[in-house]
């Protein structure tokens, strides 16, 4: 294996390039996400079937730039819908910004269609191996709805606002409203954000300038929808979807060993599809990470 960063960047920016053309693109996120910094951070020189661009001068290693270029020009820009979602672990307006001007311009772009964000401060690798295992258990398995819910069908006391508590809250609405910035410049048409109970995503609906018109959560906690974050995407017009992300897409011993020296900072999936057919045809992510010590 030869690694493709040092210790000369305090901060990097990592791109897998658009891992369908590698053949990871159907699987779990962790996984995906894990297979596709290998190729790129520990990719053979010698080999042709994977190029690797280092950009010294921004401290990026950039995977398959043209192939992906490529995928994103076959079709008019107009033709085209790119969403992106943005993995963030810690309190950092400073990660937001670089996610998305790392996104735009990784992928030549003046604006993508849109971006959710995925905030968890308190998630351990444990609880995110956890989730994992949960997504993986067979039906019968107990349920994570089976117990310790209210009569509203929220798990109480797993909920976004009973782990995160006032502090987290106030977090996340400074978080998005750094990504509301982008938006008022129409860089991004549409927010998003993910795994919020509905008295966390009611506060922060409050709050925001530019309203959140996507809501995720996460079926691998909890195998039914709550009644009342339903009714309250219903009734403010928020597209409802559901995933599989873990909290934590990929723990820092796992990171640690494919960039010795260097911590993840923020993450982002995005996924390219043609609109008129609704054909998935380039997805990739983008990690930024730096040494101990680097300002974010």
């Amino acid at each position: 294996m030869i690694p493709t960063i040092t210790r000369n960047y305090q901060n990097v920016v990592i791109s897998t390039g658009n891992i369908i053309n590698n053949e990871l693109g159907q699987r779990k996120s962790n996984e995906e996400l894990y297979d596709g910094l290998k190729i790129t951070l520990h990719n053979d020189p010698k080999s042709e079937s994977v190029v690797v661009e280092i950009d010294k001068l921004h401290g990026r290693v950039l995977c398959a730039t043209q192939e992906l270029n490529s995928k994103l020009t076959e079709n008019g820009r107009n033709e085209i819908s790119i969403g992106a979602k943005i993995f963030l672990n810690k309190n950092s307006t400073e990660c937001i910004n670089q996610a998305v001007e790392a996104l735009l311009n990784i992928l030549n772009v003046t604006h993508v269609d849109n971006v959710v964000l995925a905030y968890h401060p308190n998630v351990s690798a444990v609880a995110s191996a956890t989730t994992v295992a949960t997504t993986a258990t067979s039906a019968s398995a107990k349920s994570p709805c089976s117990e310790g819910t209210d009569s509203s069908g929220n798990d109480a006391a797993n909920s976004w606002s009973a782990r995160n508590g006032p502090q987290g809250i106030a977090e996340l609405k400074l978080l998005y409203k750094a990504l509301e910035q982008y938006a008022d410049k129409q860089q991004i048409k549409q927010l998003g954000v993910a795994d919020l109970d509905a008295t966390a995503l009611a506060e922060l609906y409050r709050s925001a300038k530019v309203a959140p018109t996507i809501a995720q959560v996460n079926l691998a906690a909890c195998c039914v929808v709550p009644a009342v974050l339903q009714e309250f995407c219903r009734e403010h017009e928020l597209v409802l979807n559901t995933h599989s992300d873990p909290e934590l897409l990929l723990p820092e011993e796992q990171f640690a060993g494919l960039a010795p020296g260097y911590s993840i900072d923020w993450s982002l999936r995005y996924q390219v599809h043609v609109r008129c057919r609704g054909v998935l045809t380039a997805k990739g992510y983008i990690v930024g990470a730096s040494q101990p010590g680097a300002n974010n």
